[in-house]
């Protein structure tokens, strides 16, 4: 077994194939763990002392991935690459059979003299589906240290059937009235009402210029979230997930006007709903934003995608539309 911690940034480039592909083999196979995305975040919002954390098995094959930093905020804090912020899932990446084992060798360095100097652990927005907080809590109780794993927040996730009206089924009657009652009113606008998800023939840095705009009008609370920080990261992030053949920026016009918008990542048989615009003054009485996500599904099913991830947030819209919560959770340690 070779453990070896990475510092320099270079390794998101020159690991990214390797990388992809365990990441596509992992228990947690997600968007936010692949290396473009947290190439990204760490340009943008990356501080203290970055380690990526590999190991490898006697045969020199690629085991796991641990992506972490060391915050400099309260003596040294171990959290995730990738943050809290726009990273809605993250964790060990390493296929199901060897999470137990990352999880160990993992711990194991953490309190090793090869290890880091760090007075807390906060590893966060990591999902339901893996072990790895629980196996990590129970090394830090075993060897003395406080823990806890608290649950941060809900990710409303729809399990999509193999027809559209079969999806519209999975609603109870009023839903489902309401969603066919603004489709037909879409449908019968006098104003021609349109969507797309930008493809190859449009400029991706103009749609995503787009987009934000569309973020801002949409309440203060995202017109706040775009700081000049984060809309270079945004469009850094759109870029690359762009390139990679997994961004669906999704607009829906009217008369000609954008309306709504969506962003997305089609990865894994999965649609991960990343954020949303849109604009009050365009088409407000045929629900846009409505019609566009009704159409998004709707492709969603038509391309055989599984499931429909709203991720992190509790907003009613997720549930109208049919999400069930699932959960992330965060482990924080103190020595």
């Amino acid at each position: 077994m070779q453990v070896t911690c990475h510092n320099d940034a270079s390794i998101f480039e020159t690991l990214a194939p390797e990388w992809n592909a365990l990441v596509a083999r992992s228990l947690t196979n997600t968007p936010f763990q692949r290396a473009e995305f947290q190439s990204v975040w760490w340009k943008h919002f990356g501080h203290g002392a970055l380690c990526v954390l590999t190991i490898r098995d006697d045969n020199g094959k690629l085991a796991a991935i641990a992506p972490l930093f060391v915050d400099p905020a309260e003596g040294g804090t171990v959290r995730w690459v990738g943050g809290e912020e726009i990273a809605d899932y993250l964790d060990l990446i390493a296929p199901a059979a060897d999470m137990e084992m990352a999880a160990r060798v993992l711990w194991d360095w953490l309190n090793s003299p090869e290890g880091p100097a760090w007075k807390r652990i906060v590893l966060s927005n990591t999902p339901q589906w893996t072990q790895t907080l629980h196996h990590l809590h129970a090394s830090a109780v075993a060897s003395g240290k406080q823990a806890a794993i608290i649950q941060l927040d809900v990710c409303p996730v729809v399990a999509l059937p193999n027809t559209f009206d079969a999806y519209l089924k999975q609603l109870d009657s009023k839903q489902r009235h309401e969603i066919n009652r603004k489709l037909r009113r879409a449908q019968g606008s006098e104003d021609a009402v349109t969507w797309y998800i930008a493809g190859k023939r449009r400029d991706i840095a103009e749609e995503t210029e787009s987009f934000m705009a569309m973020m801002e009008t949409a309440s203060p609370q995202k017109a706040a979230f775009l700081t000049p920080q984060m809309r270079a990261a945004f469009r850094d992030t759109f870029g690359v997930m762009h390139q990679a053949g997994l961004l669906q920026l999704a607009f829906l016009e009217v008369g000609g006007k954008k309306a709504a918008a969506y962003a997305q990542f089609d990865y894994a048989d999965r649609i991960w709903v990343y954020n949303s615009g849109l604009d009050p003054q365009v088409g407000g009485p045929l629900s846009p934003g409505w019609v566009l996500l009704a159409r998004l599904i709707e492709d969603a099913i038509n391309n055989g995608r599984r499931e429909y991830d709203f991720m992190q947030g509790n907003e009613d819209y997720k549930y109208r539309f049919g999400g069930k919560d699932t959960y992330v959770f965060r482990l924080v340690v103190d020595r």
